[in-house]
């Protein structure tokens, strides 16, 4: 009995492993959005300390609770400072679950994040509720801006009350 357990066991984690292995490779190739990634967040594996020169740009890691997105190959082993977080021009920050972006559900800011003109952002270090807006781009358009809405207003935000 203890045999097919172990079986079943070793069974469902290499189907967690290939299920994760797919879904990354959908970001990748941009067939999986950030809903996506959202929603399957717990087949996401955890950033740690490691060589990412070969892990194609696009694949998604989570630390403390947010997905990154890889944007540039690089080599972080030894360096555990280099977390997602403290170094926004290696990764990209997908918003947290539930977040919409619109005035009343706006999505949590952070350094390194895709920007959705359109969308409204909640600064977390004043607490303010920005706009994401810029003359000349279309509502939908993104950019990824290594700083704050309260960093960039008048060039990619405007406040937008709280």
């Amino acid at each position: 009995m203890a045999d097919i357990v172990t079986m079943a066991k070793d069974e469902l984690r290499a189907k967690g492993k290939a299920d994760a292995a797919a879904l990354a490779a959908r970001a990748v190739s941009g067939e999986a959005n950030d809903q996506e990634l959202l929603d399957n967040q717990s087949m996401i594996p955890t950033w740690r300390s490691r060589d990412f020169s070969q892990v194609p740009v696009g694949t998604p890691y989570q630390w403390e609770g947010v997905i990154y997105k890889l944007l540039q190959q690089h080599d972080a082993t030894g360096n555990e400072s280099w977390t997602p977080d403290t170094v926004p021009a290696l990764w990209a920050a997908v918003s947290k679950p539930g977040e919409t972006g619109t005035a009343d559900n706006p999505i949590t800011a952070a350094r390194g994040m895709e920007y959705q003109y359109g969308l409204y952002y909640l600064d977390p270090e004043d607490s303010q509720l920005y706009l994401c807006t810029r003359t000349g781009e279309a509502e939908g358009g993104k950019v990824i801006l290594q700083y704050l809405p309260h960093e960039l207003i008048g060039q990619y935000f405007e406040e937008a009350g709280q």
